[in-house]
């Protein structure tokens, strides 16, 4: 896999072209070039890896490259979801909340669920797996179900209280502060 640098009017061109969350730009660019998609052989650096015995871990540093990449996914995805057309044609914040809620799941769903159980108000909860949990925390929560997800959240709450929901989540699971801060601007 190579690197190449595009201006940022060029990034949001082909982001605008993705037609599902986490799709590569790669695959978008073949699919607008209407390139078939070849498999390289990967370059044997390394002997092929053989079955780990149960209870072994894997070595420390693959771990830490397998979460290096997981992560830039994440953020690519995120990023992604922020340039897209749907996330664009968004025209009230609890709309963008409802969209971002339901990528960061379907990012990492057991952080994202760690995450939303440790997030709760004075006297409100806002995730919860069905929608009375959230009626009985409070009046006039207006709980909705987070899309793809199990999770209803309270969407009774001002932008500033979303924000701060969305920036939990997503320091939790490990976003950079700055894609965070950028996510929380959308809102």
């Amino acid at each position: 896999m190579k690197t190449i640098e595009v201006d940022d009017e060029l990034y949001r061109y082909i982001a605008s072209h993705t037609l599902h969350i986490g799709e590569s730009a790669s695959d978008i660019l073949r699919r607008m070039l209407k390139l078939s998609v070849t498999v390289q052989a990967p370059a044997m650096t390394s002997p092929l890896p053989t079955e780990t015995p149960e209870g072994a871990c894997e070595p420390e540093h693959e771990k830490r490259s397998s979460a290096v990449k997981n992560g830039r996914e994440r953020v690519r995805a995120v990023r992604e979801l922020l340039l897209s057309d749907e996330y664009a044609e968004q025209k009230r914040a609890v709309n963008r909340f409802m969209l971002v809620l339901s990528t960061l799941y379907t990012l990492n769903a057991s952080m994202f669920a760690e995450a939303a159980e440790s997030l709760h108000g004075r006297t409100r909860i806002y995730f919860a797996g069905d929608e009375q949990t959230l009626q009985q925390s409070g009046h006039h929560t207006k709980p909705k179900q987070v899309p793809g997800t199990p999770y209803w959240v309270i969407t009774n709450t001002n932008t500033h209280r979303k924000r701060g929901m969305i920036e939990h989540i997503m320091q939790s699971m490990q976003f950079p502060a700055e894609l965070t801060e950028k996510v929380c601007g959308t809102i």
